[in-house]
Order: structure tokens, then sequence, then C-alpha cells
């Protein structure tokens, strides 16, 4: 095998370094109090997300006081004295938390669950065959649709095949091409 080959092989194989899987970002949801009470009165949310009471009352003040006691981590206690004031709070532990408007008829409900596993995708194996570079990638969820990227800097990438997973593994092959080219592999949501 000449030189350049073996370079080339060796480069692409460095490009296996990345494995990525779809990074869960936290949200922010919002919640509006005035005269009628929390709208809305119960949300379902992830841990890590943060919620935004605001205050949509031209007239009258609100709070947002957790019914938990005070020294307790997850009590929280906001006050929205005008209108269009907020008060946030992010969640950090999964469980159901009820809070009440002190100033008015109010009250709410916070369901924190914990997101789902992020699947983590493995590229491996990396190996020259006739002619094709061949890869695993591993931690494939069966059903889902992935993407395969390649990229020649780390900045750009180029979608160079999707696919469904039948199943948790699966080997990609791409012909050789001069210089250096990086992979990852990323599922859809």
């Amino acid at each position: 095998m000449s030189k350049g080959l073996l370079r080339g092989a060796f480069s692409l194989m460095a490009g296996l370094l990345f494995s990525i899987g779809l990074q869960v970002q936290a949200a922010l949801y919002y919640v509006g109090v005035d005269g009628s009470g929390f709208s809305p009165a119960t949300l379902p949310i992830e841990v890590g997300d943060t919620v935004i009471w605001v205050n949509n009352d031209d007239t009258f003040p609100h709070t947002t006081t957790s019914d938990l006691p005070f020294f307790n981590a997850n009590y929280w206690d906001g006050t929205l004295v005008d209108q269009s004031d907020t008060f946030s709070q992010t969640f950090n532990n999964a469980g159901t938390f009820t809070y009440r408007d002190q100033l008015d008829i109010g009250t709410g409900t916070i369901i924190v669950s914990v997101p789902s596993a992020t699947p983590v995708i493995t590229l491996e194996s990396p190996r020259l065959t006739g002619g094709q570079f061949l890869f695993e990638a591993t931690g494939l969820t069966v059903g889902k649709t992935n993407v395969l990227l390649s990229s020649t800097d780390l900045t750009s990438w180029t979608s160079i095949r999707t696919n469904v997973a039948a199943g948790s593994s699966m080997t990609f092959t791409n012909a050789t091409s001069p210089g250096q080219r990086f992979f990852q592999v990323m599922e859809r949501p």
C-alpha cells in the first residue's frame, strides 16, 4: 500500500473521533397569572427546564409561592407587583410541585419528569476494504432516523446519508478520498 493511501486512511480513521447524540436543551415555559388564576394551571416539564411566571393583570399584584416548607431546597416565592413583571424558577429535581397565589385565588402544579436518555452513538472499527472506508455505528435506536455527516474542517458539516436504523448497529461504507474527513452520526428526535 502506498504511503499516500496509508496517510489518507489514517486521516480518515482519525476523523472517527466524533460520536454524537442530540443534546437535550433545557426549555423555557411561561405561565400567566391574573384574577382568574394561573394559565396553564398544570404544566408538565423536564428536569432542568425553567418556568417564567408573568403578571397579566393590569391592576393587581400576584405571587407564585411554593407549597413546600420554606427550608426545602425546592421552595420558591416570587412577587409580581406590576403588569408584565416576571419571576423565574429552574426545576432541577423530578417531582410534582404545587403552588399558589398568596394574594388571590390561583393555584397551580408543575410536574417535573426526568428527560429520556439521549442515545450515545459510537463510531468504531475504522478500516479500509477494497478501496472503501468502512466503520461501525453502534448505540442506534431501532426505528429512529440517523444522519451521517462529514466534514473536512470540523466547522462545515454535510449530510451524506440518511437512514432508519433496523438494528442497534450498522456499517457505513464510503469511498476513500484525498485529505482528512471527519464523520458523525446524529439521531433525529
